[in-house]
């Protein structure tokens, strides 16, 4: 026996006799990749974000049925940036049900000069409150919720129109960009679909990015046809035919601007009219890239735009998201797990939930609850 904790001798035994259990890296991808490889799967990666949102509305929290803590940020203002790099940043994410088995508590880490992304995922017993697992994914779990939730919300925004989208924008060249492309193509848009407009930070990084997607071992990787962006003010048609755009940048100034897209005409009666250029009746836009404070994507004149505003969390969004330079419209916020997916009781569908349901901007801030669901899940595919 330990003298240093005779104090307790249950401390040595519950260590030795139930260590947490450690998932290496390549269990967790070969997990994903058997779920990606099947419709059922990549619906269940889907489902698991909706309960996520669903779980994390205010009314929940309000009830006391969830807990989100606040969320840690190193390396970005206010903070003092790190030594991997002024881009660097760890976000630390905890979260859990109300009676539930466990409490999540998630470490994300990226943005580094050469550091990639990496990330843990702790799991602790709500019972015993001992750490009951530890999901060793490089961030990897991160990466692949974010882009289901974002192409979730996309599919849930534009309901019966996800049919008719011709072309995507995508803005930004790394990881993400990839997975948000994986997602959409495996669990969203039609087999039609597969043009998409792509801006990166310069030609260059955007060829790369091009060519990764055209090399990739991953076969949906390679179905997507891709075309430059072209600046309107170079005689481009930028994202104009494009009727979805994803946006997943670490920016602090916008890179979507309001002469970038085209801007559907509201609804008239019964009709809906066409934008100028005549390729769609509708536009949507995911952003994921605000996380913290002083970061946005979004020109505010294209918020200013849009018909309905949608969020993974409204006090989160207003804070840290891509709505905290948002004033006058704060009221037409609505979080996405509080949206009905169908009639109202009065018999309003989904599009008339949306107002005028032409032009729809839902942003990803990220919540803790998607790590919490996201856990759930890959614990189950484990046992």
């Amino acid at each position: 026996m330990s003298l240093l904790t005779s104090y307790d001798p249950s401390l040595a035994e519950k260590a030795m006799a139930n260590p947490p259990t450690l998932v290496p890296f390549a269990q967790i991808e070969s997990i994903l990749s058997n779920l990606l490889s099947s419709e059922n799967g990549v619906k269940s990666l889907l489902d698991c974000q909706r309960l996520a949102f669903q779980k994390n509305t205010i009314q929940c929290k309000e009830q006391g049925l969830v807990s989100s803590m606040p969320i840690q940020t190193a390396g970005q203002p206010p903070q003092p940036s790190l030594r991997a790099g002024s881009g660097a940043q760890v976000c630390i994410k905890t979260g859990y049900v109300k009676n539930g088995d466990t409490m999540v508590s998630k470490v994300a880490a990226g943005g580094g000069d050469d550091t990639g992304n990496t990330g843990v995922v702790f799991v602790f017993d709500q019972m015993s409150l001992r750490l009951k697992t530890v999901l060793c994914d490089e961030g990897l779990l991160t990466e692949v919720r974010t882009a289901a939730a974002c192409a979730y919300a996309s599919k849930f925004l534009l309901g019966e129109r996800i049919r008719d989208v011709q072309k995507v924008g995508i803005v930004g060249g790394g990881v993400q960009a990839c997975w948000q492309l994986r997602l959409l193509a495996a669990g969203v848009l039609p087999e039609s679909c597969r043009k998409v407009v792509i801006k990166t930070q310069s030609r260059k990084s955007a060829d790369e990015f091009i060519i990764r997607m055209n090399t990739s071992t991953y076969s949906l990787d390679r179905t997507w046809k891709f075309e430059h962006y072209e600046p309107v003010s170079c005689g481009g048609e930028a994202f104009q035919k494009c009727q979805l755009i994803h946006t997943m940048t670490p920016s602090r100034t916008p890179v979507l601007a309001l002469n970038d897209v085209t801007i559907p005409l509201k609804h008239n009666s019964n009709t809906i009219e066409r934008g100028h250029g005549g390729e769609s009746n509708f536009l949507h836009i995911t952003a994921v890239g605000a996380d913290c404070c002083g970061k946005n994507e979004l020109d505010p004149e294209l918020i200013d735009k849009a018909d309905c505003l949608v969020c993974d969390s409204i006090p989160q969004s207003l804070e840290r998201g891509e709505f905290q330079r948002l004033d006058s419209r704060q009221n037409m916020l609505v979080e996405i797990g509080a949206m009905k997916n169908g009639p109202h009781d009065d018999g309003r569908s989904l599009e008339q939930q949306l107002g005028d349901g032409c032009f729809s901007i839902f942003d990803s801030s990220g919540i803790a609850m998607q790590d919490v669901e996201m856990s759930a899940f890959m614990m189950s595919q484990i046992c």
